[in-house]
């Protein structure tokens, strides 16, 4: 589970290698992937079934793990069992709002199970921002007497004590957004598929977040943040995406992630001494050169 609110399978953390006492031992995780799930059926009506407000697919996955976790269950994956899943060539879902409907689900879930950790997904996805600015996500009532009822726990307890492995990002970093190429009019993006290791792209600015999301932080790296924790690294030629050396564990941030944005709007590092430009298909580290208008840059 990430910051977008999507699921999606990750190594065992070694607190919990430690305390299992064999390969075949239960496994805690903090969230499931919603097709493949066994619970009780007095439990199930116990802590609320599911959100009937939702609409078709998408998010109620999510919203489950939140709420079993902090309303006093857990999850467990169970190495031994086995699971059939058939997976169709299309979804048999017709969605008439897009994926306004996946939005406004998850806005749901975060509204009442998030506190105030839900602005670090509504940063990260435009739609589901504007959602809750009209609050057109439905009534929410019936899902916060639930928590109230069975004495839930806040989200702050959620990630210390069931998820510490998820990095939480600034609140306030410096700067947020999209990142203008004033040159070219482009902006920044990941590209598809960028988990790290390859070089960005230059795309048209969308304004819609998600690959087009950066942050620059209190420690000066500018960070890709909606699911794994990616950095740009300033390399000789295309600069890329890398996971972040920096997690307020210990490890400082490498000269190579640190930037400076400066008042003539060039992205520069300091540890190669070379500033980012967009004068090539990828954007790449170049001499510095404040005239030159592929170099200058601003977060809109």
């Amino acid at each position: 589970m990430d910051w977008s609110l999507s699921f999606g399978w990750e190594a065992i953390p070694d607190h919990e290698v430690k305390r299992r006492k064999d390969e075949t031992y239960p496994i805690k995780t903090p969230a499931f992937a919603g097709g493949l799930f066994s619970i009780s059926k007095s439990y199930f009506e116990l802590i609320g079934t599911y959100d009937d407000q939702m609409e078709i697919w998408g998010g109620e996955n999510v919203e489950m793990s939140f709420r079993v976790w902090q309303c006093g269950g857990q999850l467990e994956i169970i190495p031994c069992s086995v699971v059939g899943h058939v997976f169709r060539i299309k979804s048999p879902h017709s969605f008439p709002k897009g994926v306004q409907v996946i939005a406004r689900n998850q806005v749901r879930l975060a509204e009442v199970w998030m506190d105030k950790y839900k602005e670090l997904f509504y940063k990260r996805n435009h739609q589901a921002a504007q959602i809750a600015k009209e609050k057109s996500y439905g009534d929410l009532t019936s899902r916060f007497q639930l928590k109230e009822r069975l004495q839930c726990k806040n989200f702050t307890w959620f990630l210390q004590n069931v998820y510490p492995e998820l990095f939480v990002p600034e609140f306030h970093p410096i700067k947020a957004g999209a990142i203008k190429n004033k040159g070219t009019g482009s902006c920044l993006d990941v590209g598809e598929q960028n988990h790290g290791g390859k070089p960005l792209i230059l795309y048209p600015c969308h304004g819609m977040g998600g690959n087009q999301y950066f942050e620059y932080t209190h420690q000066t790296e500018i960070r890709h943040n909606l699911a794994k924790q990616l950095c740009l690294r300033a390399v000789y030629g295309p600069v890329r995406l890398e996971e972040c050396k920096y997690n307020k564990k210990g490890i400082d941030v490498v000269m190579e992630e640190k930037w400076e944005l400066g008042k003539d709007n060039l992205i520069r590092n300091d540890g190669i001494n070379m500033c980012l430009s967009a004068s090539d298909k990828n954007p790449a580290m170049v001499p510095c050169n404040p005239d030159d208008l592929s170099q200058q840059w601003s977060f809109i």
